[in-house]
């Protein structure tokens, strides 16, 4: 990958979407939680083990977002197996960077194989 968002191999590069100045903090979660759901390789976002790990915001809550305003956001989420894991940290950090103030911090709470996989193991008569 080349610093300026485009591909080593010859891929097109990559803009970002200009930044939004008039959010409020319910549009900066879902521009959040909707850019890592969005990412191949992502199957969701992680509440924690208590559920700890949340965004609070009038009427609901938004699972696997803390943001920390300058201090930056830690998002939480649950990888696709098989998972480069290094790789996908990055590409959550590279698109998230840009929607919010400060650094980025991911953390990966789990690995679940994608959907076909598991329910063709469920259906698995065991030997």
């Amino acid at each position: 990958m080349t610093l300026d968002g485009g591909t080593s191999n010859g891929g097109t590069s990559h803009r970002e979407a200009p930044v939004r100045t008039d959010r409020t903090a319910a549009d900066l979660v879902d521009d959040v939680a909707n850019t890592v759901l969005s990412i191949s390789g992502i199957a969701g976002l992680h509440g924690g083990e208590f559920g700890e790990i949340a965004t609070y915001l009038p009427g609901r809550r938004v699972a696997g977002i803390r943001l920390g305003g300058p201090a930056g956001c830690e998002i939480h989420v649950i990888a696709l197996y098989p998972a480069d894991l290094p790789a996908l940290g990055e590409a959550v950090r590279r698109y998230v960077e840009p929607i919010v103030d400060g650094p980025v911090r991911v953390v990966f709470q789990d690995i679940r194989q994608p959907l076909a996989d598991q329910v063709s193991a469920e259906k698995q008569v065991p030997s």
